[in-house]
């Protein structure tokens, strides 16, 4: 699922970065590699606590038994750009293999962490879909934002300041 949107008075950073010494900017992904991944934490960290709060709630037998396992696989992976220079950051879930080993479907293969997460996600013909991942991302992509504009602000804050000292 590929979102796009708009962050509004970034401007005068893009405009700054565009002055900097490329080599200041671009090393190790620079001041944006780090403000893109802070601003991803944050729905990183959300998605954890809503997929723990949905496997919380009892099934269809009455019975939960939320282990934690598959929210401890919810990850941030770097990926290059789609297009051109930048970061891009997503959330997903590790594919791990449960210590039980459960297995599911016909060839009985074992459950995997991003398995479980498919199911709650989006349901089955057993199981009815409680998003937890999608909800996440649409009530924290502003504080996501907002937080990447502060880091963003702050790292090149930084950076301009040791290079007017050096």
């Amino acid at each position: 699922m590929k979102v796009e949107f708009d962050i509004q008075g970034a401007d005068e950073m893009l405009r700054l970065l565009q002055r900097l010494p490329y080599e200041v900017v671009t090393k190790r992904g620079g001041p944006v590699r780090k403000a893109v991944r802070k601003g991803a934490l944050v729905i990183r960290n959300e998605a954890r606590a809503q997929f723990t709060a949905r496997t919380q709630t009892p099934g269809k037998t009455g019975v939960n038994y939320g282990t934690g396992f598959t929210a401890k696989h919810i990850i941030l992976k770097r990926r290059p750009p789609y297009q051109g220079k930048g970061e891009r950051f997503i959330v997903t879930v590790r594919p791990a293999e449960h210590f039980n080993n459960h297995k599911i479907g016909k060839g009985k293969k074992p459950l995997r962490a991003n398995d479980a997460a498919f199911l709650m996600e989006y349901g089955s013909t057993h199981q009815p879909a409680e998003p937890w991942l999608r909800p996440t991302f649409e009530t924290k992509r502003q504080q996501a934002a907002d937080t990447m504009v502060a880091t963003l602000r702050t790292e090149l804050d930084r950076i301009v300041a040791r290079l007017g000292a050096g």
